[in-house]
């Protein structure tokens, strides 16, 4: 695992005086900030990082850095650039430092990906690790709700995801960041910019993320990354909006692991005196859980939709409706109170392209991503 720091920016100033150092972004948000951190070092500045990491993004990176040639990577914000420095770090010897604004996790792990013609190929080594993870609140405390909720939904997809293949023997610290992250969530909503509740996200994403790179992903890890390279999603609203779906899946096939997650993220207390949702809307979520819902479209239903030819060999109503687990409904209002969008259609996903993407893939459950478009 990296070297692990909660402290502020300046800190790296200590460590990189007088060293060139490289700084990958996707914006200039954050770039005032590691200038006046790292003012004894010799910096060029890359803010090209885009969200997936297209390899001609690693390309452009990479003769930045050929010109300039740095000891050091520092990587700030969120996916999009630390995912440019592990990519950097496949081809390259020096030390990549991670500094997180956002909760996504990536910069614990040794996974990475690059995509090439919106096909996002992905992978494990070690070289990508970030040898120094520097988490800083103060970067974090003006980041928009939605985004932020939407983030933190991205590292508890992640635990789930690994808990789904049953690959992790740490499984009591999988639960216990499930529970950490969830109640982040809340803390968020009752107060958006306070400082505790910004390190108590920060932390919950790092266990979170902590976890993720000892096990295996799950099929939702797949999905994200199918669909956000084919279509140039953003990686955390994308997950967020998968999630609820993935666990109505689980429900189904592993109806023992949704109760044990049900039951360890049900532990979460009031946080500012703002009873969290299961104890403010338990008697909603109950009639929710028990009702019918609405019934969702199979790939075989879009395709007979298009051809509109009758369905003489469809399966009883009965069989195709599903009950959406408590825990699904849960997150799904925790990113409606964010004000976040719960919906492919509303990062303007269509039916017919959906459907065309994921017949590419068939070893993925396609329902999970149909059921999340509407």
């Amino acid at each position: 695992m990296p070297e692990t720091v909660f402290a502020p920016l300046a800190t790296l100033g200590e460590r990189l005086a007088g060293t060139r150092v490289l700084v990958l972004a996707s914006s200039q948000r954050h770039v005032a900030a590691v200038r006046a951190a790292l003012a004894d070092s010799q910096l060029t500045v890359f803010d090209g990082a885009r969200v997936h990491v297209p390899i001609e993004t690693v390309e452009a990176a990479t003769a930045v850095l050929a010109e300039c040639t740095p000891a050091a990577l520092v990587a700030i914000g969120g996916g999009s650039p630390i995912g440019l420095g592990k990519a950097l770090r496949l081809s390259h010897e020096m030390p990549l430092i991670a500094v997180p604004t956002t909760y996504a996790g990536s910069e614990m792990t040794a996974m990475y990906g690059i995509t090439r013609a919106r096909d996002k190929q992905t992978g494990r080594d070690e070289r990508v690790r970030p040898a120094l993870v520097l988490y800083d609140v103060e970067l974090t405390r003006d980041m928009p709700l939605p985004i932020s909720v939407q983030s933190l939904c991205n590292a508890l997809a992640h635990v789930v995801s690994v808990l789904s293949t049953d690959s992790l023997a740490q499984r009591g610290d999988a639960l216990f960041a499930a529970n950490a992250v969830v109640s982040a969530i809340d803390a968020l909503l009752a107060a958006p910019a306070d400082r505790t509740a910004r390190d108590r996200a920060l932390r919950a994403a790092s266990r979170c993320a902590t976890v993720y790179d000892l096990g295996k992903p799950g099929v939702q890890h797949g999905l994200a990354h199918l669909l956000g390279g084919a279509f140039n999603l953003d990686h955390a609203a994308l997950h967020s909006i998968l999630l609820p779906h993935f666990i109505t899946h689980l429900a189904r096939i592993q109806p023992a692991l949704v109760a044990e997650l049900t039951s360890a993220i049900g532990e979460s207390r009031t946080v500012h005196d703002r009873p969290t949702i299961p104890n403010l809307e338990v008697a909603a979520l109950a009639a929710m859980a028990s009702a019918e819902p609405p019934e969702r479209p199979t790939m075989r239903d879009l395709a007979i939709a298009r051809s509109g030819e009758p369905d003489r060999a469809a399966p009883p109503e009965a069989a195709r409706r599903l009950i959406e687990p408590p825990l699904a409904i849960r997150i799904r209002a925790l990113l409606g109170a964010a004000g976040a969008p719960i919906t492919l259609t509303a990062l303007g996903v269509n039916a017919a392209e959906l459907e065309r993407v994921l017949a590419t893939r068939l070893d993925l459950p396609a329902r999970i991503a149909l059921d999340a478009l509407t």
